[in-house]
């Protein structure tokens, strides 16, 4: 098929699907893109034979294919015509929330929390992958992991100090 012919195919669709559901196709391309990938992948882990592989790559295009879907169904519950008002009224009260300075400092403490507690559980589980004799490279990495957040930790506190 020639490349005019796809375009006027593509452009086609997302008319009808515009016109018919109220869906605007053009900021769903990435999601049905995502979609098709998925679903292509899983089809491809259904045919591989090897075992492993072939169930990894099932279970990732099938849980991509499932995201991608159940964006899409959000997306269009919320762009139908009756539910348009409250959906106006969703973003409004969000964007209030995103603002309000209480609620950054809850997002902020609650990052931090998040951020002291990750820390706590790789220095445990180092000790105890330490404790059961585990090889020394997997240690290892989680040991680099610990100080790669620590130093991304210390950078992104250098950054914020500066612009504030």
């Amino acid at each position: 098929m020639k490349r005019s012919k796809r375009i006027a195919l593509i452009q086609t669709v997302s008319w009808r699907a515009e016109q018919e559901w109220g869906i605007k196709m053009r900021k769903n391309k990435s999601l049905a893109a995502e979609f098709i990938i998925g679903v292509i992948a899983a089809c491809a882990g259904a045919a591989v034979q090897i075992d492993y592989y072939g169930t990894m790559l099932f279970a990732m295009g099938f849980g991509l294919a499932l995201g991608a879907f159940v964006q899409l169904v959000r997306i269009y519950y919320w762009s139908r015509p009756e539910r348009r008002e409250a959906y106006e009224e969703k973003r409004k009260a969000e964007r209030i929330d995103r603002i309000d300075e209480r609620k950054q400092y809850m997002r902020m403490r609650a990052a931090q929390v998040s951020a002291q507690i990750m820390l706590i559980v790789l220095l445990l589980l180092d000790f105890v992958l330490a404790l059961l004799r585990v090889e020394a490279w997997v240690i290892s990495m989680v040991a680099v992991l610990f100080l790669l957040f620590c130093a991304m930790d210390y950078a992104a506190y250098r950054v914020l100090e500066k612009r504030m």
